[in-house]
């Protein structure tokens, strides 16, 4: 969650804490939109299909890290916590848009990306 570099950097005040508080944030939140959005695909793709997928798992982790990346190191937990929830509803969404559209993504990459991303 954080290069070397630029963790050993002291803060302005002179001490040499450097950015290890930011390193810690930043792994939480993460890790917390990640598995939130996870879970939220996965129950949310249940209801609407009827059957577990693990790929929708997957695609759902991944939609939640690409909506905490930009501010992963300023977010409150809580506030990734709600980020990755969103970030799932966005994905199922965007799936449905994708197959009233018969657009052609079986990785739904231009969703997960683009959908979350822009979340």
């Amino acid at each position: 969650p954080g290069s070397f570099n630029k963790i050993a950097v002291t803060y302005a005040t002179g001490t040499y804490n450097g950015q290890w508080s930011a390193v810690g944030r930043t792994a939480v939140t993460t890790t917390l939109a990640g598995c939130t959005a996870a879970l939220t695909t996965l129950f949310g793709k249940r209801l609407l299909s009827g059957h577990w997928n693990v790929t929708d798992v997957c695609n759902g982790l991944l939609g939640g890290f690409a909506a905490i990346t930009g501010g992963c190191s300023v977010v409150e937990p809580w506030a990734a916590i709600i980020c990755g929830f969103v970030a799932a509803l966005v994905l199922l969404g965007c799936n449905k848009l994708a197959e009233k559209l018969k657009y052609d993504d079986p990785l739904e990459a231009a969703q997960l990306h683009g959908g979350c991303g822009a979340w």
